[in-house]
C-alpha cells in the first residue's frame, strides 16, 4: 500500500514538474515582467483593455528575434519594422506572406543591462507608445535573444485568430506531455 502511495505522488510529482516547466506557462523573465508592466501602462493610464497573448504573435516575435541576432548598444537607433520585411516568419507562424494587420517593436535590450523600467519606457516613451495605446490593437507576442526585445502587436482578425496553432492541430508541447503521461502510466502499470 506504502508502495502505491509514493508510486501515485511520484507520479504527479513529475507531472506538477514537467507541466509547469513547460511554456503553458507562456512568459518567461524579462518577457513576462515588460507584458506586465504593458498592461499595467495601456489600462492604468489610457483606460485600454490589456493586450492579450497570441500564440501566432509569438512565433513572429520569436522568429524575428532570432534573425535580429546580433549585437547592439545603448544608442542603437529605435525603428519600427515592417512584417512584409519577413515573409517567411509570417508564412512559418500564420501561412501568410503578407498582412498589414499587425506591427513589430524591436528594440536593443541586452541581458547584461537589462532594468524593467526602461524596457518599458522603450515601448511607452518613444514612437512605439503609439502602438502600445492604440486599441485596436489586442493580441501580443513577445521573442528575445540576448540582444533584442521583439513585440508584436496584431489586431483581432482571421489573420491572426489563434483557434487552431500556428505549426498543426496538436501543439509540440501537448503531444510531448502526452507520450510521456502514456510512458509513465505503462510504467507505473508494470510496476504495480
Amino acid at each position: 500500500m506504502a508502495s502505491l502511495k509514493f508510486n501515485i505522488l511520484l507520479y504527479v510529482l513529475f507531472h506538477a514538474i514537467f507541466f509547469l516547466s513547460s511554456e503553458v506557462l507562456g512568459y518567461y523573465g524579462e518577457e513576462h515582467k515588460l507584458l506586465k508592466n504593458i498592461n499595467s501602462y495601456r489600462t492604468l493610464y489610457w483606460d485600454k483593455p490589456p493586450l492579450i497573448k497570441n500564440k501566432k504573435a509569438r512565433c513572429v516575435a520569436k522568429n524575428i528575434a532570432a534573425k535580429l541576432d546580433q549585437p547592439c548598444h545603448e544608442n542603437s537607433p529605435v525603428s519600427k519594422v515592417k512584417l512584409d520585411m519577413y515573409p517567411d516568419e509570417l508564412a512559418y507562424c500564420i501561412g501568410d506572406k503578407h498582412t498589414t494587420d499587425g506591427v513589430v517593436l524591436p528594440v536593443c535590450a541586452p541581458k547584461d543591462d537589462i532594468a524593467e523600467v526602461p524596457l518599458l519606457h522603450n515601448y511607452t516613451r518613444t514612437r512605439y507608445a503609439k502602438y502600445i495605446n492604440d486599441s485596436t490593437f489586442t493580441w501580443i507576442g513577445m521573442g528575445s535573444n540576448d540582444y533584442w526585445m521583439v513585440v508584436v502587436l496584431s489586431k483581432n482578425t482571421s489573420t491572426w485568430s489563434s483557434s487552431a496553432s500556428a505549426n498543426g492541430l496538436v501543439s509540440k508541447l501537448g503531444f510531448g506531455h502526452g507520450v510521456v503521461s502514456l510512458f509513465l502510466g505503462m510504467l507505473f502499470y508494470l510496476v504495480l
